[in-house]
């Protein structure tokens, strides 16, 4: 018997199995993206820049950054539908090396967003159960809220959160992606409930000061602002200003978290049972809608908490104070001002400022869960606990598709031989990658104990910067892909030109530009230490690249061959 030919790849077929229709396609995008990022950033976006218009950043963000990503990286997934995303057709369109160390710089994010969602998703969860603490009068509650707001409660919870996601991934797709599905639902309820609470409640007449005088007691409202102006008037340091299109941009790094993973799906395009309907759906079509969400929610939560003029007259000079730094009257949030009262009192004087028992009762300012709760009328208590708890389910159904989309950038590579091959094993059973997810978890748990030694704004500064690197490179493949690898380009289901130049490049053009901006836009939250962090991690990208390249030509591998096909499905 002669001895059988060598493959090219690690193996003649992947061993995963195409089970993702479009319903889970757009879960995985939606699960990914519609999280934190807005239910948090947008929040917390105005409380470092007092000039912002957080909903005009999501929405300079989304159209120009977000959607002509999606599109480029649709049409790009339409082509060539493996498993790994933007590694196949950065590597094959553009360049091997770039390939991989775009796809390492998404994958660092992946894992350092895991960790991230984890520790972020247990400050929601202390939020909703502080509101059903309160609503239903019970103490219990809010001693396990006040528990889980510790660095011991968020450690240990954070690693659950971290833990359970990871194992049920070696189930496979099949198990994760109802996992993914029934999550998702559960989050689009909270969305939904977010939007019906401030849209009813939020807007009436005076709500935000009667909901918060409801729950806290009369005059509770009024107590936070006027102390709030006494403090910053006496200090000088009230967060309040004028509108500025120099601080709008520089909320868009919030936006810009709250965007990545518009591209989740074309990373399991192996995975799709119908790659251009799932990724148009998902993607495309999914994005839009997801702006839609990231624009209205942050206009009704500002439009709901903007101080009423008839509560600012009653607090001396503050209409003075006002009108001496031109600030308009409708720019002075009530959520802002709560924010600077806790941060300039602490917790416990709030609490005796409101006339609470104990600083369990206050709800924390970094969520807009803590800002819909109020409105909701007494004797709908009910609907307080399940926004919070659905909202809760928001940002904790983000980890399974962070995760799903790291194993599989970890799995491509070893499958084209430039990463350790056993990574590419699959479970001939679940069709899971299972060494790419233990991989992807070690790591995802290492990156948990990142918000503790940083702020989330900084960590998630330097998660964007590492999806810009990556989207600059997705993006100008696409540009480039008409003319470096016509035999791709005719796969494109949209191989239109204007004026004789591909709507590929145009678009690929325009989303290399868009992610240029705001990469650098990002690159200025993160400051030195952060641009030295993602040095690091590109380096140590490249020594891998280096590595592989030197082996695979000394063990005779034709990497050239490798580079030039699409893996097998």
């Amino acid at each position: 018997m002669g001895s059988e030919v060598p493959t090219l790849f690690v193996r003649r077929a992947s061993g995963l199995v195409r089970t993702v229709g479009p319903f889970t396609a757009f879960m995985i995008v939606f699960s990914h993206v519609v999280g934190g990022g807005v239910h948090k950033m947008a929040v917390i976006g105005i409380y470092t820049a007092p000039g912002a218009d957080i909903p005009l950043a999501f929405l300079l963000t989304g159209v120009l950054l977000a959607l002509p990503t999606a599109l480029i990286y649709t049409l790009m997934g339409a082509m060539m539908p493996r498993t790994g995303g933007d590694y196949i057709f950065i590597s094959r369109g553009m360049s091997p090396a770039m390939g991989f160390i775009a796809s390492w710089a998404f994958w660092v994010k992946e894992a350092v967003s895991y960790g991230l969602l984890s520790w972020m998703s247990v400050d929601f969860f202390a939020g909703s159960i502080t509101a059903a603490g309160i609503a239903l009068h019970d103490a219990s509650l809010l001693g396990m809220a006040k528990w889980m707001a510790t660095t011991q409660g968020h450690l240990v919870l954070a690693f659950t959160f971290a833990l359970i996601f990871g194992v049920i991934a070696y189930l496979g797709m099949r198990v994760y992606g109802w996992v993914i599905n029934v999550l998702g639902v559960i989050a689009i309820l909270g969305c939904l409930t977010n939007l019906v609470i401030l849209g009813i409640w939020g807007l009436a007449p005076m709500g935000a000061v009667r909901g918060w005088d409801s729950l806290y007691g009369a005059g509770a409202y009024e107590k936070i602002v006027s102390k709030a102006f006494e403090i910053g008037m006496a200090k000088g340091d009230l967060p309040l200003a004028p509108f500025s299109i120099a601080d709008t941009m520089n909320t868009t790094t919030g936006a810009v978290f709250a965007y990545l993973g518009i591209t989740a799906a074309v990373y399991v395009g192996g995975e799709l049972k119908t790659p251009v309907k799932s990724l148009f759906i998902a993607q495309t079509l999914g994005t839009l809608i997801i702006m839609i969400y990231y624009v209205g929610l942050p206009l009704l939560a500002y439009s709901a908490y903007v101080v009423p003029q008839d509560v600012l007259a009653k607090v001396p000079g503050a209409m003075d104070y006002l009108a001496k730094h031109n600030i308009p009257a409708d720019r002075v949030y009530f959520t802002v001002l709560y924010n600077y009262v806790l941060k300039s009192l602490g917790a416990k004087d709030v609490a005796a400022l409101i006339g609470v028992p104990d600083t369990s009762y206050l709800l924390p300012p970094g969520a807009v869960t803590s800002f819909t709760i109020p409105l909701v009328p007494r004797g709908l208590e009910w609907l307080q606990v399940i926004n919070g708890v659905f909202v809760g389910i928001v940002l904790l159904k983000d980890l399974p598709a962070f995760f799903l989309v790291a194993t599989r950038i970890v799995f491509a590579w070893a499958f084209d031989r430039f990463f350790p091959e056993m990574f590419a094993a699959v479970d001939s059973r679940f069709h899971s990658p299972y060494w790419a997810i233990t991989l992807t978890l070690i790591f995802g748990l290492l990156f948990l104990i990142l918000p503790y030694f940083g702020s989330d704004w900084a960590v998630a500064g330097v998660s964007s910067n590492l999806a810009m690197f990556t989207g600059m490179l997705g993006c100008f493949a696409g540009a480039l892909l008409p003319y470096t690898r016509r035999d791709l380009y005719e796969r494109s289901p949209i191989a239109w030109s204007i004026a004789g130049v591909p709507v590929l490049t145009i678009i690929g053009i325009w989303g290399w530009a868009a992610n240029f901006l705001f990469f650098l836009i990002s690159a200025t939250q993160v400051q030195i230490i952060g641009m030295l962090v993602i040095s690091i991690f590109l380096g140590a990208g490249s020594a891998v690249y280096i590595a592989y390249l030197a082996y695979n030509e000394k063990r005779g591998i034709d990497v050239k061959t490798i580079y030039a096909e699409l893996p097998p499905a």
